[in-house]
C-alpha cells in the first residue's frame, strides 16, 4: 500500500461505510406483487416515476416469458418506510429503483388493460386479454415468482440515485431525468412537471399539442429537465457550478424541494411570464441555433438547450418581465451568432463551467 493511500485510509473507511448499501432479497409471486402495486404499497405511478415506455410487443414478450418460465432480470427497490411505521394507506412503502418497465407491463396485463400481440412461441394467446387465458395458464402466471432485491430505507437520496444508474439494466435506459424524478419527489419536482406542459414553453421546444406522448423529449423528461435548468441557471446561480453538470442540476433540484410554497409561487410566476415574452417577442424558433458564414445566418437546428441557457436567463435577469423586448435587440440577440466567443460556447461540451458562464454573459449583454 503506498503512502498516499495510507493516509486517505480512515477516509476511504468512513466513505465506504457511510456509502455500503444494505440489502435484503427475497421473491414475490405475480398474484401478490400486482396486489402490492393496486394497493399502493408499491406505486408504479408515472407521477414520480418515468413514463412507461415500452411498447405493447415488448410487453407482450414479457408476458410470454413468464409463461415459458424464462427467467428474468430482478426487481429492485428501496424500502421509503419501514414496515412497522404506521402511516396511511395511500403512502407507498416501496419504490422501484429498477424494473417499472416489467411490473407495469405485468400489472397491466393482469388487469386486462394489455392485449397480447406479435407472440413468436405461444403464437396461439395473439389477441389474448388476461382474461381469456385458459385456467391453467392463469395460475402459472399468478404462481409465477421474481426475485426482489429490497434495499435499506436508511440509504440517502444521492445513494439511490447512484443505484439507479449503476443498474440502468432495463431495456429502454433512464435518462438523468427520469432518475431525479424518482429520487428527489417534492413540491418543487411536480411544479417543473406541470411547467412542461406550458403552452408557450411547448411551442418554445417544438413540441406538438397533439402529438405530445409520442414527443421523444417528453417520453424522455427532456421538457422537464429544461424547466430545472432554468431555475437553476437563475439568479446568477451559474457561477456556482463546480463539480459537473449533471450532478449541480440534481443538487440544485434537493434544495429547490425544501422551498416553500410561497417561493415556488414566485418562481412559477417567473418561469412562465419569461417563456411567454420570448415567444411572443422571438416566436417559436427562439432557441434556434445558427451559424454565420458569408454574411448570413444558417439555421443549424431549431431548438438547442445551450441557446435556450443564454435567451431565457438572459431575458429573466436583464428585463422587465411585465414589460416587452423591443425587436432591434431581438436583432441583436441573433447577431451573437457572428461573435465566435459565443458561438464557441454554444457548441460541442456546452456544459462546461466556462461554456455556460459565456453564453449567459454575452446574451445579457444584449438586453441590459
Amino acid at each position: 500500500m503506498n503512502d498516499t493511500l495510507k493516509d486517505k485510509l480512515d477516509i476511504l473507511q468512513k466513505l465506504a461505510k457511510e456509502r455500503t448499501v444494505k440489502t435484503q432479497s427475497m421473491e414475490y409471486d405475480l398474484e401478490t406483487l400486482v396486489k402490492k402495486i393496486n394497493k399502493g404499497i408499491i406505486k408504479l405511478n408515472p407521477d414520480y416515476q418515468r413514463n412507461h415506455r415500452w411498447k405493447d410487443n415488448t410487453s407482450s414478450k414479457l408476458i410470454e416469458s413468464l409463461i415459458l418460465n424464462i427467467p428474468i432480470p430482478t426487481i429492485y427497490m428501496s424500502q421509503d418506510i419501514d414496515v412497522d411505521e404506521d402511516v396511511e394507506d395511500d403512502i407507498p412503502r416501496y419504490s422501484v429503483i429498477d424494473g417499472q418497465q416489467r411490473l407495469t407491463a405485468i400489472t397491466n396485463y393482469m388487469s386486462n388493460k394489455l392485449i397480447l400481440i406479435e407472440l413468436e412461441v405461444l403464437e396461439d394467446l395473439n389477441g389474448c386479454y388476461y382474461k381469456d387465458l385458459p385456467p391453467f395458464l392463469i395460475r402459472r402466471l399468478e404462481e409465477r415468482t421474481i426475485k426482489c432485491l429490497r434495499i435499506d430505507s436508511t440509504v440517502d437520496p444521492q445513494v439511490k440515485y447512484d443505484i439507479f444508474e449503476r443498474l440502468n439494466s432495463g431495456s429502454v435506459e433512464l435518462t438523468a431525468q427520469e432518475l431525479r424524478n424518482a429520487i428527489y419527489r417534492g413540491k418543487f419536482n411536480n411544479m417543473i412537471k406541470e411547467l412542461a406542459t406550458d403552452e408557450k414553453f411547448r411551442a418554445l421546444l417544438n413540441i406538438d399539442e397533439k402529438d405530445t406522448d409520442e414527443n421523444n423529449k417528453v417520453k424522455k423528461m427532456e421538457d422537464v429537465e429544461l424547466v430545472l435548468r432554468f431555475f437553476v441557471l437563475d439568479n446568477d446561480n451559474y457561477y456556482n457550478l463546480k463539480k459537473g453538470f449533471k450532478k449541480f442540476l440534481s443538487d440544485e433540484m434537493e434544495k429547490f424541494n425544501d422551498y416553500t410554497e410561497e417561493q415556488l409561487s414566485i418562481m412559477k410566476d417567473r418561469f412562465k411570464k419569461t417563456m411567454k415574452i420570448i415567444y411572443n417577442s422571438f416566436g417559436n424558433l427562439a432557441f434556434a441555433k445558427y451559424k454565420y458564414e458569408n454574411r448570413n445566418y444558417v439555421k443549424m437546428s431549431n431548438f438547442n438547450a445551450a441557446v435556450y441557457d443564454a435567451l431565457s436567463i438572459a431575458v429573466v435577469m436583464t428585463i422587465d418581465l411585465d414589460g416587452k423586448i423591443e425587436q432591434l435587440k431581438i436583432d441583436k440577440f441573433k447577431a451573437l451568432f457572428s461573435d465566435n466567443t459565443f458561438f464557441e460556447s454554444v457548441s460541442g461540451s456546452v456544459n462546461d463551467k466556462k461554456k455556460v458562464e459565456t453564453r449567459i454573459e454575452k446574451a445579457k449583454e444584449i438586453f441590459r
